[in-house]
């Protein structure tokens, strides 16, 4: 009869120190050092120096692991993000808030890939953790006078600013030889003079279907 990876006749005794969170820890240094996809059981075992269904004393499987990263990363960019704008406000916060955004997606890659899907409603543990960078950043966009609404929006041009940015740095897609800390604080400096011109309140707009039938009607 052919084993699955999991079943209970193959996982054997843990390896003496190995837990669950040096496992983590290891794959995170495996995702982060070659990228997402050098991120595989087999490897991960070789990093730990045990035979891979000996992981599955420790996690359910690859999927498991990832999110175990993304657990990881949440928490850390949470902390760094939190930590960031102490003393700060305004503009000053929102550039201290890039600024360290930044530096997590450039020194941490690996782990950082698994927060930029949306979170599963049902993952408690995941969405509470997202909660808390949504909130640090309303905190710090609070000194611009806007409202929930539009504080989400600025936070979702936010990201994706600082995401593109970091994902063409890290892909080596500046070739031009002029500073690229001086290109990354001018497109801050931009996004900050326009969160200064935002509406403060922003209105509900109909898109797509909904749009439509209002026109044709």
């Amino acid at each position: 009869m052919k084993l699955s990876a999991s079943s209970p006749k193959r996982r054997g005794r843990p390896k003496a120190g190995l837990t669950r969170a040096t496992v983590v820890a290891a794959a995170a240094e495996i995702a982060d050092r070659g990228g997402p996809g050098a991120l595989t059981l087999a490897a991960l075992a070789a990093r730990l120096g045990v035979k891979p269904p000996s992981l599955f004393n420790h996690i359910d499987g690859l999927a498991s692991l990832k999110r175990e990263l993304a657990i990881l990363a949440l928490r850390e960019l949470g902390d760094v993000l939190g930590n960031s704008a102490i003393g700060k406000s305004r503009d000053d916060a929102v550039r201290a808030l890039a600024a360290e955004y930044r530096n997590f997606a450039r020194h941490h890659p690996g782990i950082y890939a698994e927060t930029l899907a949306a979170v599963d409603p049902k993952d408690r543990e995941m969405n509470a953790l997202s909660d808390r960078i949504l909130e640090i950043c309303v905190k710090i966009l609070s000194g611009y006078g806007l409202d929930r609404r539009a504080s989400l929006h600025a936070i979702r041009a936010l990201r994706s600013i600082v995401h593109g940015f970091s994902s063409l740095e890290g892909a080596h897609g500046f070739g031009i030889p002029m500073s690229i800390d001086e290109s990354f604080a001018w497109l801050i400096d931009t996004f900050i003079a326009g969160l200064a011109r935002a509406p403060a309140a922003a209105a509900p707009r109909r898109t797509g279907q909904s749009a439509r039938r209002t026109v044709e009607n």
